[in-house]
């Protein structure tokens, strides 16, 4: 029998991790081998080790593209190891540290490349990367933003469908998110690090700075649109499964999300959940928004993008897909391809 965080991890994100690389054949072998919490950073770390093993080979043997997907699916492997796994630091953080290893090793060999940036921010730095599509001078650039509990690594296939759409993309770890969060959490006001991020990148890469466009998943979906509001260098703006406003989530929350988040957002993780909101931000919004919400979502119900709707000066798109769960993940297929395609459509 395994116990009560394990069957919430494996329950609740399924198609989360399904949707990011994990083969669906490991993913019911971890199943199988995970039957305590305590065993679940090691296991998904034993399965991202076999990946790295491959990456290694192919890269030997000169294939640079079997190479570089066996070190991002490695990657995301790590990044599952480590997720919500915080009450043991150490392992937390060797799976974190090797997550951004096996990304440096995919770098340079995925197809287009990624440039890993550090931008200094507050005394630490947010880490992110760059993808550019080969052929185009000066693309329109998105900057993707994850959510409370994810990493940039988890907006690698997301960008995968914008790059071929003739788009840059650049997604960033912000404060409370990955690593960052030994040294900075999460913040109410997450459109000042996502301005330092928009300046320092614009500086540098060769982009069409003219052509902007922001969006993110759960959390990162709010603090696209807060960014959008204050900053009218963006474009246009997508959100995927956020919220007008979390706050009153954190009690009804299961145990393991809870200390999570404290992780994240720090000990007084419910406060500062309470002050996330698009209050006094949706009626400064006055660009293209694209609202993508589950309908099986119990986590941010559709009823926060009406909300949102009802304030917003802009032209607002929002769709609810039944049979969606959060983030849409279960309908990954359908979903990232659509937002992709928004996106093309508004900054052509």
């Amino acid at each position: 029998m395994t116990d009560r965080n394990t069957e919430v991890a494996l329950e609740r994100f399924t198609w989360r991790m399904l949707s990011q690389y994990v083969s669906p054949w490991e993913f019911e072998q971890l199943k199988q081998r995970i039957q305590k919490w305590d065993q679940w950073c090691e296991e998904w770390s034993k399965a991202a080790r076999r990946h790295v093993d491959i990456g290694d080979k192919a890269a030997a043997r000169g294939h640079r593209l079997t190479a570089g997907t066996a070190f991002i699916r490695a990657a995301l492997y790590y990044h599952w190891a480590t997720f919500l796994f915080v009450h043991d630091p150490k392992q937390w953080r060797a799976g974190m540290e090797a997550m951004g290893e096996c990304w440096r090793k995919a770098a340079p060999l995925v197809d287009p490349p990624m440039e890993l940036v550090e931008i200094p921010f507050e005394g630490a730095t947010l880490p992110g990367y760059l993808r550019r599509p080969a052929g185009v001078a000066k693309p329109p650039l998105v900057f993707l933003a994850p959510g409370g509990d994810s990493t940039k690594e988890e907006l690698y296939d997301f960008g995968e469908h914008m790059l071929k759409r003739g788009m840059a993309v650049f997604a960033f770890d912000g404060p409370g998110q990955g690593l960052v969060s030994t040294r900075l959490k999460l913040r109410p006001d997450f459109e000042v690090p996502v301005r330092a991020v928009t300046d320092f990148v614009l500086e540098r890469a060769p982009v069409d700075g003219k052509r902007l466009a922001i969006g993110g998943i759960s959390y990162g979906g709010l603090f696209a649109c807060r960014a959008a509001a204050f900053d009218d260098r963006f474009k246009a703006v997508f959100s995927a499964s956020s919220w007008y406003t979390p706050a009153g989530r954190f009690p009804g929350m299961d145990p393991l999300s809870q200390v999570g988040l404290k992780q994240y957002m720090g000990e007084n993780a419910m406060e500062v959940q309470n002050s996330i909101t698009m209050a006094g931000a949706a009626e400064r919004l006055k660009v293209p928004l694209l609202q993508i919400y589950g309908g099986l979502d119990k986590a941010s119900p559709p009823e926060h993008a009406r909300r949102v709707e009802k304030e917003v000066k802009g032209p607002v798109t929002t769709l609810v897909f039944d049979d969606g769960v959060h983030v849409c993940n279960n309908l990954h297929h359908v979903v990232r391809p659509l937002i992709a395609d928004w996106l093309a459509d508004h900054l052509r």
